[in-house]
């Protein structure tokens, strides 16, 4: 199996942090935790290169080949 690229571990951690920040607001409370969530979330797709209007959306996506992430659709 191929190595995974630099942008396929950043794509699973921002879908791992979007998965979380999800969770914890289905769930209540946690107000910390998803403020720093939230600021990881703006740092991370930021050194992606996704537009501040998708981060604020979180509608985050990308371009794939096979298993690997490819690139990412900003417009």
């Amino acid at each position: 199996m191929p190595r995974p690229t630099t942008l396929d571990q950043q794509w699973q951690r921002l879908m791992a942090l979007c998965e979380s920040e999800s969770k914890l607001r289905r769930e209540g409370g946690h107000l910390r935790l998803l403020k720093l969530i939230a600021s990881d979330i703006l740092e991370l797709a930021g050194e992606m290169g996704y537009p501040r209007h998708r981060i604020e959306s979180r509608d985050f996506r990308s371009l794939r080949e096979g298993d690997h992430i490819v690139g990412i659709v900003v417009d």
